[in-house]
């Protein structure tokens, strides 16, 4: 028979477990009526909304509904995918204090199928192995959105990377009114017609529209753009241009000091002389008749004598040189490894204004400037490249807030102007935005969509489309794109690149044995570096769960030894 000592610590033992139990229960009472807090600790917030999706969502004023049309059962990958889009549209529906209704529809029967299809959603194929057998089986995965008499759908979903973007462009578009944005004309530069295709089919939160500044610039404009001109432009048309911006405007101003001739077998760059630099010299940044070149950059293909086709490294491609608070500006914010095709150096004169100017791209110390009337820019052996004594680091990009003197009226003492009427400083604080090229925004280097409501972000598109919203002063959307960017690429092993320089070299001398021998080096410096590659992935995959695994035998064990130890 139990003891009393036994019978009172068996009745704590009830007591407490019963405790336990009840806190349990209120708990998830509580859970039941409240929002559940969330912690994301990934460094991009990848499961969590952006504070723009937040904004967005609890700003509506009407209801917006979003249908999932989802196939049960679909096969791997897309059959994780219909779980992530419900968590994500959960914390849309979350956000917005009931004014978002999310509703899930598999479309099994004919009546649901029409619904789907009349709704913009596209049957997809997916292949399906089963009993070793490899059958195609039709499903659909897409949302639409509906806001009073208007709708937006996205018809696949390839994957939820980059749907969080897709999904709060998508509402702003339907309860938004478009902000007008200008982009000058006339100069030989891309238009909206050629060149700029692309940028207008991502912008799509944005009314672009030709402007002549021969002309009066209608101040209406949320922004105004000036991207890769070719000619001069007049003292009249610099004058209009510096009355947009005395009146409050804001100017985004992309290259004008080179040309770029990329069609034939030796490209070059050209320098010009736009006459931009007598409206943004006197705001405190000159455009210099140079091109940037960094030993930090990205790498292009060359072709060697024998056919042999390798990647090299292309100082004319820097890649932007970040720090901590350079990446916290909306225009670059969290960017990963941006690359600036083709730029010119800026000189930056802080004094010149009262206003503040701020460098938040450069190049890298490894960087010098090439320059003359002609810039060859054809891809070479990395030996090749002669650096000059003009070293950097550069001034990329340079952004100015404030209030801004107007460039072409000088005050007197009594506070009045030459001109009567003009206007000598800007009526508010203004943004203008200077970058070394404008290339980065052309059709040749923007990215190719994955489909009309599916952009395929990375860090040059999310650089222009931050620019665009850091001068229109709409910024709900930036922070979203930063995690959608792709992560920046490994660095390619030093032995890799050795090992490809020496089959160059090998194949100009016509060496077939070197180049073979250099190729066989490659080959185990490649293998060397999966290898390694392999055993990070493994440990991280393995070696965490074992770790935690191990320390909880300890703990185990040591409760054991310690219950042993004990004596009622």
């Amino acid at each position: 028979m139990p003891s009393k000592t036994q019978r009172r610590a068996a009745g704590e033992s009830f007591a407490f477990l019963l405790s336990i139990g009840g806190i349990l229960v209120l708990l998830n009472v509580l859970v039941a009526y409240f929002p559940s807090p969330r912690v994301d600790f990934t460094r991009a917030d990848l499961f969590s909304l952006a504070e723009g999706s937040q904004t967005v969502a609890s700003n509506l004023e009407d209801r917006l509904e979003i249908t999932a049309y989802f196939t049960e059962n679909l096969p791997p990958p897309f059959n994780a995918t219909e779980r992530q889009v419900r968590d994500l549209l959960a914390e849309y529906a979350a956000e917005s204090n009931g004014d978002i209704v999310v509703r899930f529809v598999n479309p099994e029967d004919e009546e649901t199928r029409a619904a789907a299809q009349e709704d913009g959603i596209q049957a997809v194929a997916h292949q399906k192995i089963e009993d070793d057998q490899v059958a195609v089986v039709e499903g659909y995965r897409g949302i639409v959105l509906k806001y009073l008499d208007s709708s937006k759908t996205i018809p696949v979903i390839q994957d939820t990377t980059g749907l969080e973007y897709t999904i709060t462009s998508a509402i702003k578009e339907l309860t938004g009114e478009r902000k007008a944005v200008g982009i000058v004309t006339g100069h030989e530069g891309p238009s909206l017609e050629r060149g700029l295709r692309k940028l207008q089919a991502v912008a799509r939160l944005y009314d672009l529209r030709g402007v002549n500044a021969a002309e009066e610039i209608d101040q209406e404009l949320a922004a105004l753009l000036i991207i890769s001109p070719k000619t001069q432009f007049s003292e009249q048309e610099l004058r209009n241009i510096d009355r947009y911006v005395m009146r409050g405007g804001s100017l985004g101003v992309f290259g004008g000091a080179l040309t770029m001739d990329l069609e034939t077998g030796a490209p070059e760059a050209e320098v010009l002389n736009t006459t931009l630099n007598d409206l943004l010299g006197k705001w405190g940044v000159t455009m210099q008749p140079k091109m940037v070149a960094d030993s930090q950059c990205s790498r292009a293909p060359m072709q060697g004598p024998l056919g042999l086709q390798v990647l090299v490294p292309y100082p004319p491609i820097p890649v932007l040189q970040l720090d901590a608070e350079q990446r916290e500006h909306p225009v670059m914010f969290r960017l990963a490894s941006p690359m600036l095709p083709f730029a010119a150096p800026l000189e930056v004169d802080e004094s010149a204004t009262g206003a503040t100017l701020t460098s938040i791209a450069d190049s890298s110390v490894n960087s010098w400037a090439m320059s003359g009337d002609k810039i060859s820019v054809r891809p070479r052996r990395p030996e090749e490249w002669a650096m000059s004594a003009d070293l950097g680091p550069f001034s990329l990009i340079v952004a100015i807030e404030g209030i801004l003197p107007s460039a072409f009226v000088e005050p007197v003492s009594d506070g009045q102007s030459d001109d009567v009427g003009a206007i000598v400083t800007s009526e508010k604080e203004v943004r203008v935005l200077v970058v070394g090229t404008g290339l980065f925004l052309e059709d040749v280097f923007m990215p190719e969509s994955r489909g009309p409501s599916d952009p395929q972000m990375n860090a040059a598109l999310a650089l222009a489309l931050n620019a665009i919203d850091w001068l229109a002063a709409d910024s709900d959307l930036i922070a979203i794109r930063a995690k959608t960017v792709e992560d920046p690429a490994l660095d390619i092993p030093d032995s890799v690149l050795a090992a490809e320089t020496s089959a160059l070299a090998a194949a100009e001398e016509g060496n077939e044995a070197g180049i073979e021998e250099a190729l066989e080096t490659r080959k185990a410096a490649i293998k060397s570096w999966d290898q390694k590659k392999l055993a990070y992935r493994w440990a991280n995959t393995i070696g965490i769960p074992v770790v935690v695994a191990l320390f909880g035998l300890f703990r185990w064990r040591r409760r054991t030894a310690k219950k042993k130890s004990l004596k009622i």
